[in-house]
């Protein structure tokens, strides 16, 4: 068991680390929050690399908040300040830039967590629009859940997090409602505790 890393904006530095992911290579890949950067570390802490820095430019971020990565090693960040999500390859290159501000489909409104599945399809939690989206891995918006037009015990307030299990079950952090949500994949609600 190991720790590492301190307050600061050097290599190996966090301020306000907000979301991890191990990666293909099963390196810790570490959303850097408020240093507007993305920091990857072997098992031990050993610093590998680090991409990214402030603006609104593709490739650049504004409070970079949940990050996941798929079986081929692409990293998935949702980008909270730009309201998007962006896309990159094992080496940190930009591949796709999915989203912009908005409450339409495949819009954000401050984008938290994200996860993706075992067919490659990511699920983002819409955070100021108090939903989950699916997205194809190229982008395509396949879905919301959620945010319910009618006032129900289900609608989601200010959704954190979103997890998906290998049947296609999504867990939700319901911040807003102080719950767990559980969501079959058509995104009916099964439990909430």
């Amino acid at each position: 068991i190991s720790k590492f890393g301190r307050y600061g904006q050097g290599k190996g530095e966090f301020d306000g680390p907000s979301g991890f992911a191990l990666d293909s290579n099963e390196h810790f890949v570490v959303c850097d929050s408020k240093n507007n950067r993305i920091q990857r570390y072997t098992k031990d802490g050993e610093h590998i690399d680090s991409f990214g820095s402030y603006g609104s430019e593709p490739g650049q971020f504004n409070l970079p908040w949940g990050v996941d990565c798929d079986e081929s090693g692409d990293i998935y960040i949702s980008d909270w300040g730009n309201h998007r999500v962006q896309i990159f390859s094992p080496d940190g290159e930009l591949k796709n830039v999915v989203g912009e501000f908005g409450s339409g489909n495949g819009q954000f409104n401050r984008p938290t967590g994200i996860t993706v599945d075992k067919h490659g399809d990511f699920y983002v939690a819409d955070w100021g629009n108090n939903r989950i989206q699916r997205f194809t891995s190229q982008g395509g918006f396949i879905g919301e859940y959620g945010n319910n037009s009618d006032v129900s015990s289900d609608n989601l307030r200010k959704p954190s997090d979103v997890s998906v299990d290998s049947q296609g079950y999504m867990y939700v952090t319901d911040w807003g409602n102080h719950r767990l949500q559980v969501l079959s994949s058509d995104g009916e609600l099964i439990q909430n505790f």
